[in-house]
């Protein structure tokens, strides 16, 4: 074999090997969203006085709870939910059946979710979960 043809096969090889790794990465079992995920902030630059959690349950509510340590306020806001038939958007509405907030979900396992945001616009932002 001519050294360009094992050099275009090499790198044939890892181009499918990096799609398969990524693809363990980035996994979503829906089965797994019923629960009480915690925000998580991993930005060493943010300084949070508080957390959020989202209860999703199976009827599909879900529970958005949110502490301020700060002026020692909590709030707790009530939605519904869709996800979408392939399994990778989650779309929130209000107690009016109004759309607030919707994201693709990059990940879902039993321990780590990923969503980002798909309308920026709307003031929230990508986040990172993790289960209770």
């Amino acid at each position: 074999m001519k050294p360009k043809n094992l050099f275009k096969v090499c790198l044939l090889f890892l181009a499918i090997s990096s799609f398969v790794s990524c693809d363990k990465d980035d996994k979503i079992d829906i089965s797994q969203l019923k629960g009480t995920w915690s925000v998580v902030y991993d930005d060493p630059n943010l300084s949070v006085d508080g957390f959020v959690t989202y209860t999703f349950n199976e009827d599909k509510t879900c529970k958005i709870y949110c502490y301020d340590a700060l002026s020692n306020r909590d709030t707790t806001i009530n939605r519904t939910y869709i996800v979408s038939l392939d399994q990778t958007l989650l779309t929130l509405f209000n107690e009016e059946n109004r759309y607030t907030e919707q994201y693709d979900i990059l990940k879902l396992t039993s321990k780590t979710m990923k969503w980002r945001n798909t309308t920026p616009s709307d003031g929230n932002s990508d986040k990172k979960l993790e289960k209770e």
